[in-house]
């Protein structure tokens, strides 16, 4: 746009040196030294204003547009087959956990780049798998009454608050992810009933007798007991974590933050 503008100038320029003969044989004499200052003045404002003021303005405004940058509201986070999970469904995901584990006062809303935001992607994961899982087997049916409650609960209990009114959760969204939550707990609790796993009293002797040192010198039947309830729970955690695993690999789960 300077280009334009400079040979604008030229161009006035032009046309004042070409009248100058026509002024100078005009029937008044004009002076020379004041022709030199006029014609000065005339080439240096016009010059210096109008090529100063378009490159300093307009060269401006764009750089100033270019650095804004719009700020992420959601993002896809993983897969559980055809569903998709965002970082919006996690952050969701984990408040409503706060309300129906009944923490007496509840804490921020977890950020896309809190330490512990991967690990809440898997819980997400985990519990699409379950829930996919839990429709299969005919495991599904829960409380739509229970599902109101805690649904309601749940508004309640972030209401005013201003991170969760920026993540903007419908009421439809919480009633999905509360339900989601219960079938899945449901499901994981069959799972790991420790009555399922059985450990015999000739197991939690082998146990004693591969770990003599940590007992001392006292008899196997004072730590009998105690053996074989830690071997229940080491043994239903590892059921239960075979049994995500599996789950994991049927429905195709791709976490893209890992944990």
């Amino acid at each position: 746009m300077s280009v334009g503008i400079a040979s604008l100038f030229v161009v006035t320029l032009n046309h004042a040196h070409a009248e100058a003969p026509t002024a100078i044989s005009t029937p008044f004499h004009v002076p020379s030294k004041p022709d030199a200052k006029s014609d000065a003045k005339s080439d240096a404002k016009p010059d210096a204003k109008p090529d100063a003021k378009p490159d300093a303005k307009p060269a401006a405004k764009p750089e100033s547009k270019s650095e804004i940058k719009p700020e992420t509201v959601t993002r896809v986070v993983g897969e559980v087959g055809p569903r998709i999970v965002t970082s919006r469904e996690v952050r969701m995901n984990e408040a409503i956990g706060q309300v129906l584990q009944g923490a007496p006062s509840l804490k921020r809303v977890l950020s896309a780049t809190d330490p512990n935001f991967p690990t809440q992607v898997l819980r997400v994961l985990d519990e699409w798998t379950v829930y996919l899982e839990a429709g299969e087997i005919g495991s599904k049916a829960t409380d739509k009454a229970e599902i109101q409650r805690l649904a309601k609960a749940v508004s309640d209990g972030w209401k005013s608050n201003m991170e969760w009114d920026k993540v903007e959760p419908s009421v439809t969204e919480i009633r999905e992810i509360v339900e989601r939550k219960l079938v899945a707990q449901n499901l994981e609790r069959l799972k790991s009933d420790a009555s399922l796993v059985n450990v015999t009293d000739a197991e939690a002797l082998q146990y004693y007798k591969k770990n003599r040192l940590r007992f001392g010198n006292m008899p196997f039947e004072n730590f009998k007991d105690n053996i074989k309830s830690a071997l229940v729970r080491s043994q239903t955690e590892r059921r239960l974590f075979e049994w995500r695993s599996v789950l994991r690999r049927k429905y195709r789960v791709r976490n893209f933050v890992g944990a």
